[in-house]
């Protein structure tokens, strides 16, 4: 007999939402909706962190690196601010948005050299953990005083964006010739290998034959190519013999592409 379902952790960081933008967004796209996405966090969190190397990124946005010295000028009163490298700065989140604002704008490189990440909290439980250099942006809604507000602000946020909100769980999993597969946003993973579904480009359920199909986008540049050629092949065809398991992997992928705006026919 099964026991007591564990309670949860009320003070753990526990994601229930990952975002997952397009990747043939340009930079400018890309930057603007996750600091759209950020943004919208920061009106359901009270506290913001952020690690930044700011004299790296003084080098080439002085005016950036000073606002962000300005806006959290009593957490540096207060710390060891000296020396290279990222150095973590909290704050209250009305102290230090717009200095915020101008740094997510950033769509060059140090937006993600130079911040290594961005956390924010309400009443000391962490809502959001961005880290930029790994793409990782997610969210707990649990941890806000309304999950549902927190969803919708997102979603309205990114309503002109190739981006989307999805569930930070797997929303399928199935195994076909020894290998498991596990749709869990942002990614969707074959055995060890997991592939980001913002390069997800047109997605084809027919329910007759029991097929899912996907296309993906192709990067064109040199290191891409290589990369592509020396890993795994993005899974592009999963027949199921279940009509259960079939129709579970479409509606999973049918929410992906629900978030995404990407093309789903049947």
């Amino acid at each position: 007999m099964p026991g007591p379902t564990p309670a949860r952790d009320a003070t753990a960081f526990d994601p229930t939402h990952a975002l997952v933008v397009a990747t043939d967004a340009d930079a400018t796209v890309e930057a603007r909706a996750t600091a759209d996405a950020v943004d919208a966090v920061l009106d359901h969190a009270d506290t913001v962190a952020v690690a930044v190397d700011r004299p790296m990124l003084a080098d080439e946005h002085p005016a950036v690196a000073d606002d962000l010295r300005t806006a959290f000028a009593s957490t540096e009163a207060t710390s060891d601010a000296t020396g290279g490298g990222a150095r973590p700065l909290r704050a209250p989140v009305h102290e230090v948005r717009d200095a915020l604002a101008s740094l997510l704008a950033l769509s060059c490189v140090h937006r993600f050299v130079a911040v290594e990440r961005l956390d924010a909290f309400r009443d000391d439980r962490r809502v959001l953990a961005y880290v930029p250099d790994h793409g990782q942006f997610r969210v707990d809604a649990h941890a806000t005083t309304d999950r549902d507000a927190l969803r919708a602000a997102v979603d309205d946020a990114l309503a002109a964006a190739p981006a989307g909100l999805l569930p930070a769980r797997p929303l399928a999993d199935w195994t076909a010739a020894g290998t498991r597969h596990v749709l869990e946003p942002p990614s969707l993973c074959v055995d060890d290998a997991c592939f980001d579904l913002g390069a997800l480009e047109r997605v084809h359920l027919d329910a007759d034959d029991r097929v899912v199909e996907l296309a993906w986008r192709v990067d064109d540049g040199l290191v891409a190519r290589a990369l592509d050629a020396l890993g795994p092949s993005r899974p592009d065809r999963f027949r199921f013999d279940s009509a259960n398991r079939y129709a579970d992997v479409a509606a999973a992928f049918r929410t992906v592409a629900d978030a995404l705006d990407v093309t789903a026919t049947e």
